[in-house]
């Protein structure tokens, strides 16, 4: 004898769904911590980079400061890139 497809079909759903009603309702009480910012650390900017520092990154932007004073180069920011705390690669 072999079993009614429909049957066990229909049966196959009703459990599919039971399961993923379940799973939602765990996921619904999850807490979602508040976003924080990267704490910057000194009062710079980062086009400017930290004083006595020739390279400087965020691990999104890397900056090198130009020669004899002309103003920092730095890379362009990635599209989904999260910027970190701000760190020197190299005294200048």
């Amino acid at each position: 004898m072999r079993p009614d497809h429909n049957l066990v079909a229909c049966l196959a759903l009703a459990l599919t769904m039971l399961i993923a009603g379940c799973n939602a309702a765990a996921a619904a009480e999850l807490a979602i911590p508040p976003r924080g910012t990267p704490k910057v650390q000194g009062d710079f900017s980062m086009q400017a980079g930290p004083p006595n520092c020739g390279r400087w990154t965020d691990e999104c932007v890397n900056c090198t400061r130009g020669p004899d004073g002309a103003p920092p180069t730095c890379s362009n920011i990635g599209f989904a890139c999260q910027p970190k705390a701000v760190r020197c690669l190299g005294a200048q």
